[in-house]
């Protein structure tokens, strides 16, 4: 057999659901890929259904760790094993959008090119990393972290000073003469210390626009375990040399002044969470107005505004809102103006709080009834099953009730709340293929489906415990993922940051 151009790597530890997430995406571009690839997971010692269930894709070469050697190990072991000129790194938590392997190999018909990386995405679209920049206080950024995905920094394919470790292309040879990652850090810093190496070198890293990849970010069991001991070691390797550096200047947020309506549970609860994790990261949080007095303080002097559901318009600020008919969004004043999805959270004492449980054991015919007030009454569809409404008090942990899977008809609420918690509790869904309830649930871990099948899924899910089980429980996994209230919080404040400052740009002179 031919050697191919591309082998593909794939560090894993456990989460199987998001590995075969990540394999059905590649077997179907082994059709439609312009270039041949090949495949190798490397597993460090899994403990989940992982070394079974690898058999259904006999495809793949699979290498399997005695322990478990981290991000660095796994990617090292699977560049040693590789067979092609180019090795690209691939998390499991992460699958190409189309053909996003074809622009990779192209890359490297450049000789100088020692690192290629593609654009990595959020799952509802946005940006989530185009490159990798370095802030003027030596921080490392995902470039148009949060930002709409049609932007020119984000369309245009070009030399960075590094980019991301979750979807990473390196020439094979070079990179085992270098030594391959640094197995020193743990689960972070690896790649930005790889990129250093080749940069000493004057070797290219470049950034590819075209080449696409849905990420969901940070997924790996204890990813950011070791974080500042990664970080000093980093800052200890690299400090003398970051001066030299090309930075790039981006926004800056300090308090935040909140307006807000106050005639829904369910929104004031979804802005409790967010608030909170928003002072989590340092960021003072009012409602209505900053006194004067309040100035005194730098953080208010760099005060921005979040409207939530009010329609105000406040410059320097966000909207929070939905638009006629269409799903929520924050939307820039200011300095820019820009739009991109508003990301559901509810933490996670939420679900503690919950009294409403799933029905696991035996079959249950109580079915959770979601949407707002026009989904959920005069429900016909279930005949023989009792259908509970899921209403504010439920969801808010001041009713108890017991159901063995939710059928979601629309949003709880504009924001989506109440939609994302029963998820997070692991109730199995039933959604309406409805363009904002496909925003929230992923067709692989709930039941997706039109109005004249909903009962036939009922029925389904509630004849079978291991079924509703095995559905909770992905549904679960996705949505605490996706839907926490640190990743809200940091979209808001990076928006905030573009609406005082505008869109990130290089920092010829940094200002006093």
């Amino acid at each position: 057999m031919a050697q191919p151009p591309l082998s593909v790597v794939i560090p894993i530890y456990n989460n199987w659901w998001l590995t075969a997430r990540c394999l059905r995406a590649l077997d179907g571009l082994r059709d439609r890929c312009a270039v041949a690839f090949e495949t190798i997971v490397v597993d460090n010692a899994s403990t989940d259904e992982t070394p079974h269930a690898i058999g259904g894709f006999p495809w793949v070469r699979y290498f399997r760790n005695d322990e478990n050697r981290n991000f660095a190990g796994a990617c090292n072991a699977g560049a040693r094993l590789a067979e092609a000129p180019v090795t690209f790194f691939l998390n499991n938590d992460a699958y190409p959008l189309g053909d996003a392997l074809t622009p990779i190999v192209r890359a490297f018909d450049r000789e100088e090119v020692a690192i290629a990386g593609g654009a990595l995405f959020f799952e509802d679209g946005v940006t989530q990393a185009a490159g990798l920049v370095m802030l003027p206080n030596g921080h490392w950024h995902y470039s148009c972290r949060n930002l709409p995905a049609n932007l020119r920094e984000v369309d245009v394919s070009r030399d960075a000073l590094g980019v991301s470790g979750a979807a990473m292309a390196v020439r094979t040879a070079w990179f085992l003469s270098n030594g391959g990652f640094d197995e020193t850090f743990i689960n972070g810093f690896e790649d930005v210390d790889l990129c250093l190496r080749a940069r000493e070198q004057c070797r290219a890293i470049t950034y590819l626009a075209d080449s696409r990849f849905a990420h969901y970010e940070a997924a790996s069991e204890n990813r950011f375990a070791r974080e500042a001991e990664n970080e000093q070691r980093f800052y200890a390797r690299w400090s003398p040399k970051l001066a030299a550096l090309p930075k790039t200047l981006r926004g800056n947020v300090g308090a935040i002044a909140v307006h807000a309506r106050g005639d829904d549970q369910l929104l004031a609860a979804a802005l409790a969470d967010l608030e909170k994790a928003l002072q989590a990261f340092g960021h003072p949080v009012v409602r209505g107005a900053v006194a004067p007095w309040r100035r005194l303080d730098e953080r208010f002097r760099r005060a921005a505004t979040l409207a939530w559901f009010t329609g105000l318009n406040s410059s320097p600020g966000i909207t929070i809102d939905r638009v006629g008919s269409k799903s929520a969004a924050i939307r820039t004043h200011g300095a820019a103006e820009v739009e991109v999805p508003w990301l559901p959270c509810a933490a996670q004492e939420r679900v503690t709080a919950l009294k409403l449980r799933r029905a696991d054991a035996l079959a249950s015919w109580s079915v959770g009834i979601a949407g707002d007030a026009a989904d959920v009454n005069g429900v016909q569809l279930f005949g023989e099953y009792s259908a509970v409404p899921i209403t504010p008090e439920l969801l808010l942990g001041k009713h108890e009730s017991r159901i063995a899977c939710v059928v979601h008809l629309g949003l709880t609420d504009p924001s989506g709340f109440g939609n994302v918690l029963l998820a997070q509790a692991g109730f199995p869904a039933i959604v309406l293929a409805r363009e904002e309830l496909r925003r929230l649930f992923a067709p692989d871990v709930a039941m997706v489906t039109d109005h004249g099948s909903i009962r036939d899924c009922v029925a389904k899910m509630v004849a079978d415990p291991t079924e509703r089980v095995r559905y909770g429980d992905l549904l679960a996994a996705d949505a605490r993922r996706r839907f926490s209230p640190r990743r809200s919080a940091i979209r808001v404040v990076d928006l905030l940051c573009a609406s005082r400052f505008g869109l990130e740009r290089p920092a010829y002179k940094v200002p006093q």
